[in-house]
């Protein structure tokens, strides 16, 4: 049995191994364009002996924080694939609520990766457009992480309630996810902290619901959800004439 036989087996529908196959080979892609910028700064890779190496490493001058960042947009997509195998062997709709709840806290970080066009400027010797391309290129990955993650729930839930409930879930989500990428790109929360540090992570989300909010960040959500929105229904309306 082949390799890509082996892997094919582990999803449910062709469709699905084909989105897979086609991640992986942005992803690689990716790699590619961060390793050949690393060869050309002549980054010395012996000088990451550890991960706080590569924690301390991972800043603008080397890009690696794309990888990372890229790592987390691909946990909800794998969560997305479970939440249906999980509830057809379990039938518990706690413990696909719980993985939905999961899958959720982790969305935000696919189209999250949209935002580091932000760091895009001139940095010698790199060439502009190389960046520009890197940047766009990580971006549309995390970007297609996010919409095909949205798709599997989307399909879920219509399937197992009603047409009615997906697209609900749907634009409950894109609202979350533009909440979401504000308060991670510009309140620097993260996924876990709702673990690790939920009262400071509360307490930032109560003054957003209560204290009036500037074009700044009510505009960021607002545009980012809107964005989202039409590119979900971008990829959905494409999918479903297929």
């Amino acid at each position: 049995m082949s390799l890509l036989t082996k892997i094919r087996i582990l999803f449910s529908e062709d469709r699905q191994f084909r989105q897979f196959m086609l991640l992986c080979l942005f992803t690689l892609f990716n790699f590619c364009l961060v390793g050949v910028r690393l060869y050309y700064v002549e980054f010395d890779l012996a000088s990451i002996q550890s991960s706080e190496d590569l924690f301390m490493l991972r800043g603008t001058t080397t890009f690696l924080f794309l990888i990372w960042n890229l790592f987390l947009a691909w946990i909800p997509y794998w969560l997305s694939l479970a939440v249906a195998p999980l509830y057809e062997r379990s039938r518990s709709l706690l413990l696909t609520g719980g993985l939905l709840f999961v899958w959720l806290l982790f969305l935000p970080n696919a189209p999250y990766i949209l935002t580091d066009l932000l760091h895009l400027r001139m940095r010698a010797p790199i060439p502009f457009w190389y960046d520009l391309m890197l940047l766009i290129s990580f971006a549309w990955t995390g970007l297609l992480l996010g919409i095909i993650s949205l798709y599997e729930v989307h399909r879920f839930i219509a399937k197992q309630w009603s047409g009615l409930a997906g697209w609900m879930t749907v634009f409950i989500c894109v609202i979350l996810c533009g909440l979401g990428v504000y308060i991670g790109r510009f309140l620097r929360w993260n996924s876990w902290d709702i673990v690790t540090h939920p009262i400071e992570l509360l307490q930032d989300l109560f003054k957003i619901l209560i204290e009036p909010q500037s074009f700044y960040g009510s505009g960021s959500i607002v545009l980012f959800a809107a964005f989202f929105f039409l590119s979900y229904l971008t990829f959905f309306s494409f999918s479903e004439n297929k």
